[in-house]
């Protein structure tokens, strides 16, 4: 699925009573999610160290991991170890 083919979400405001937190503030529930992107990446990185991409920039699109490859492929660019 790609975010076109997402549904919408509209949010709204849940009416509650302020916690006693400093500033009345809660916490976003991104903890959990944040190591997920640079998991993703490693993981992407580690699939491509056979073709001698040692390195990819986020977002790892097609283009990216394509011109990597064939950046690493160019004279002069590191050969891939084998260990």
């Amino acid at each position: 699925m790609n975010a076109p083919d997402s549904p919408s979400l509209i949010g709204k405001p849940i009416p509650r009573k302020e916690d006693l937190r400093l500033l009345g503030v809660r916490a976003g529930g991104e903890g959990g999610t944040t190591p997920a992107l640079a998991v993703v990446i490693n993981a992407v990185v580690d699939a491509l160290a056979e073709f001698g991409v040692k390195h990819l920039e986020m977002p790892a699109t097609p283009q990216r991991i394509w011109r990597a490859i064939q950046q690493s492929r160019r004279p002069g660019a590191a050969a891939p170890s084998r260990a």
